[in-house]
């Protein structure tokens, strides 16, 4: 996939007590409410209707329930009215809630294998960090736009929104598990917050960027990164706990699906929300999620390897950002690296958040008879 020429803008609503400990939703992923009728394509021709795509595009996902089976899963989620779960560009947050993924050799009809992962799928995973960070957050959104404290009898409190997705085709908006891919910007009370934004310059999240992605979108959230405490202002507990080794890696972290769970806090010793009092430290979701996954195969299928050997042996092949930087964007041009080593021998990390560019895992978008999608937001669908 190229680097997008044009964009998509969708209007919509988002209801700001989705996240946790209110919702599911945390500070990377949400569920935004679109006006279909109100979604174009903006590129160097006319603005085209492109509200079909998002509404008959999906993909096919392993069935959990049925071995081999995959079932179509729409962009556009039915229940609830109708939503779009997104995925916030160019930031990754600790995770709230996480699954073992083993991503290959999972579901090709082996039923013994496909036990193992439905077992290992009954626990699920948070990093240090993860609800702190989905909390403050969110509470400062509702801060910003004059919104005043949860109640029960009024759960769902919706604001304005925009969806803003840097893509020429419906299969650059979305992620191998249907999330579109995109910008969201919410307004309430005279005051307009763009998430994304919000989540890197107040510390909430990491920058996590992709070759999709143009140089200067990764430098202007690189920027914001960057600044977050640099004018001497507190930096946030994320921030100022951030590890450089595997060994900061806390397998104890377990929460429910639903992510109610109240048993230990970040710190494990039941530490005062929001003091200084933190210990845990928190690197990269993504590693961490392979670090997740790691466990889960030790557990279900008695994998042997140690932790340090299985990251290590991580062939995704990545570029740093200065490469990627001299090759001006071009992911065919720049040095390439295995994932696994960036790990040193002794578990320590070789780069920092930020400096890595991962590849984007090319998609299909189709319809519910596994017909592709038109590879271009410029030809008529359907």
């Amino acid at each position: 996939m190229g680097v997008a020429m044009g964009y998509v803008e969708i209007q919509g609503e988002v209801d700001v007590f989705q996240y946790w400990p209110h919702g599911v939703s945390d500070v990377d992923t949400l569920k935004f409410i679109p006006d279909l009728t109100t979604a174009r394509y903006f590129s160097d021709s006319a603005p085209a209707k492109v509200g079909t795509y998002f509404e008959h595009g999906g993909t096919f996902q392993p069935d959990d329930n049925e071995p081999g089976v995959e079932r179509f899963k729409p962009i556009l989620r039915r229940s609830g009215g109708g939503s779009l779960s997104v995925r916030l560009q160019g930031i990754d947050a600790p995770e709230t809630h996480y699954a073992p993924n083993f991503r290959e050799g999972m579901f090709d009809g082996d039923y013994a294998k496909w036990i193992a992962k439905h077992m290992s799928r009954q626990m699920s995973y948070r990093q240090p960090y993860g609800k702190l960070c989905t909390d403050f957050f969110a509470n400062g959104l509702r801060s910003k736009l004059g919104i005043g404290p949860y109640d029960p009898a009024n759960a769902e409190v919706k604001v304005t929104a925009k969806l803003k997705i840097l893509a020429d085709s419906i299969n650059g908006a979305a992620d191998v598990f249907g999330r579109v891919v995109g910008y969201v910007a919410i307004s309430h009370n005279g005051q307009d917050v763009v998430l994304n934004d919000a989540a890197l310059s107040e510390g909430f999240a990491f920058c996590s960027f992709y070759g999709t992605m143009t140089l200067h979108e990764m430098q202007r959230l690189a920027d914001l990164f960057s600044a977050h405490g640099s004018d001497g202002a507190r930096r946030s507990q994320l921030r100022s706990n951030v590890s450089n080794h595997l060994r900061d890696f806390e397998p104890g972290l377990c929460t429910t699906k639903s992510m109610r769970d109240t048993d230990l806090d970040d710190n494990g010793v039941n530490s005062i929300r929001g003091t200084d009092s933190f210990r845990s430290k928190c690197f990269d979701p993504k590693l961490f999620r392979r670090c997740v996954d790691w466990i889960g195969r030790r557990e279900a299928l008695n994998d042997a390897s140690s932790l340090l050997d299985y990251m290590r042996t991580n062939d995704e092949e990545v570029v740093l950002l200065s490469d990627f930087a001299a090759a001006n964007g071009d992911w065919t041009q720049a040095r390439k690296f295995s994932m696994g080593s960036l790990i040193g021998r002794d578990g320590a990390f070789r780069y920092k958040p930020g400096d890595v560019v991962f590849e984007a895992r090319p998609i299909t978008i189709v319809d519910d008879q596994r017909r592709p999608l038109p590879d271009s937001f410029l030809a008529p669908y359907p």
